[in-house]
C-alpha cells in the first residue's frame, strides 16, 4: 500500500493491491487488482467533508486520516516548502509519503516516488 499527498491536486491518495478471483475460458485464477481512494485536502489541511463522508467507513480511510493529522502537527499546511527527497536530496517537486508500517513520513521527489526502497510500493 502506498499513501502520498499530491501537492498539485491537493489530494491524499491511497493505493493498494488486492487479489481478485477471475474465471476465463473455464479456468480460474487470481490477479492483483490495483485500487485507490483519494481525499481532497484544503489549504489549511482539513479533509473535504464530502470525501470524508464517502470514504469514512472504508478500512483504508483511517490511514488517510492519520497521515493528514501528522502533516497538520508538523505545520505542513499552508507552507509546503523546504523539504528534501530522502533518497537523492532534491528539493524540487518533493511530496510527502506515509510509511504505514513505520508510521512516519518520507519525503520523495517525482523520480523516486514509485521506485523508492523506503516505501512499500
Amino acid at each position: 500500500m502506498t499513501l502520498r499527498y499530491d501537492q498539485d491536486r491537493r489530494r491524499i491518495i491511497c493505493r493498494w493491491e488486492e487479489p481478485t478471483r477471475i474465471v476465463m475460458n473455464k479456468r480460474e485464477g487470481t490477479i492483483k487488482r490495483s485500487r485507490a481512494i483519494s481525499v481532497k485536502v484544503s489549504e489549511t489541511g482539513k479533509l473535504n467533508a464530502k470525501d470524508t463522508r464517502r470514504h469514512q467507513g472504508h478500512p483504508m480511510y483511517r490511514h488517510i486520516s492519520l497521515f493528514n493529522n501528522k502533516l497538520r502537527k508538523m505545520n505542513f499546511f499552508p507552507n509546503q516548502d523546504g523539504y528534501k527527497c530522502s533518497v537523492c536530496g532534491a528539493e524540487d517537486n518533493v511530496n510527502p509519503h506515509f510509511d504505514v508500517n513505520g508510521q512516519n513520513i518520507i519525503w520523495l521527489c517525482k523520480r523516486h516516488q514509485h521506485a523508492s526502497p523506503k516505501v512499500d510500493a
